[in-house]
């Protein structure tokens, strides 16, 4: 049998391991609520979802909201390989990662090296010119809602990418007069 002490000693030993644990449990609360607190920087997108710039000429997104027609569809694709194709050329004669490319943006972005990002924005101008010129031809076979749609989600990701990737400029929204 137990005395009264030994009872006393195994229950202050119980609520001292609980009060260890509870602890402990608040310490790792607190910490993932600080770290999580701490990043006033969003994470880096999902590269499926935000980042379409590096190989697709519109996000998949952007091409279910526009429910293009099966010969929207085909003038597209013909447009997107083009586009595929055409890029790929311009990185190779440019030496261009995306991958690099976007490490440096961030290093420099995370340093506040402006003069940097510049040089990387300038690097790039000449795969941003050429997307703006396929958007513009896709924008030729689009109805006037479907024109919207689009505008809608460029400026979408032309605010979201102002924030978030210095010199990531989007095609005009209008139309150049001379191509009709």
């Amino acid at each position: 049998m137990k005395t009264n002490h030994q009872k006393r000693v195994l229950s202050f030993g119980n609520a001292m391991k609980r009060g260890i644990i509870i602890t402990s449990l608040i310490g790792l609360i607190a910490a993932t609520a600080s770290r999580a607190a701490d990043t006033d920087t969003p994470p880096l997108p999902n590269s499926s979802v935000h980042q379409p710039m590096v190989g697709s000429l519109l996000m998949p997104r952007v091409l279910e909201d526009l429910s293009l027609t099966p010969v929207q569809q085909t003038s597209y694709d013909a447009l997107a390989a083009g586009f595929k194709k055409d890029a790929a050329k311009w990185r190779a004669d440019n030496n261009y990662d995306p991958e690099k490319a976007r490490e440096a943006m961030v290093q420099a972005r995370d340093a506040g090296d402006q003069a940097t990002i510049q040089k990387l924005t300038e690097q790039r101008q000449g795969f941003v010119d050429l997307r703006k010129s396929y958007v513009v031809r896709v924008r030729a076979f689009l109805t006037d809602d479907q024109r919207a749609t689009l505008d809608k989600a460029l400026e979408h990701a032309q605010n979201w990418g102002s924030g978030h990737s210095p010199g990531a400029e989007l095609p005009p929204t209008q139309e150049p007069a001379a191509d009709k």
